[in-house]
């Protein structure tokens, strides 16, 4: 059940990606060539990456810490190895989920 998670995050993520890039192209365009709005955009884009970044190494810190104290405590036959990667690989996406999904967001209404 949690690998099914994972790929349906992972297909989201890519196509909310795919938007995000494609709408904040033209924005970083113009603040290349002085604009403000684009320099905005640029800057916000490095501090959500950075932080995006942080947040999911303590994600995956937790997971992996969670993982050997299941492991430890719990029989090998009871542990289900490929739910337990999927588990942490999500929870290791989700800080980048949740930015791609609310860029998408906020680019796309922009445009209306």
């Amino acid at each position: 059940m949690e690998a099914q998670a994972l790929v349906s995050k992972v297909m989201t993520m890519q196509a909310e990606a795919g938007l995000t890039i494609a709408m904040r192209m033209p924005i970083l365009l113009k603040g290349a060539l002085g604009d403000r709005r684009g320099q905005r955009e640029a800057t916000k884009a490095l501090t959500e990456k950075v932080s995006a970044v942080m947040e999911s190494g303590l994600a995956a810190s937790q997971a992996v810490s969670l993982f050997w104290w299941d492991l430890a405590f719990s029989p090998f036959s009871q542990l289900d190895m490929s739910e337990a990667v999927a588990r942490a690989s999500s929870n290791t996406l989700e800080a980048f989920s949740k930015r791609t999904r609310a860029n998408a967001a906020r680019l796309s209404s922009r445009r209306r």
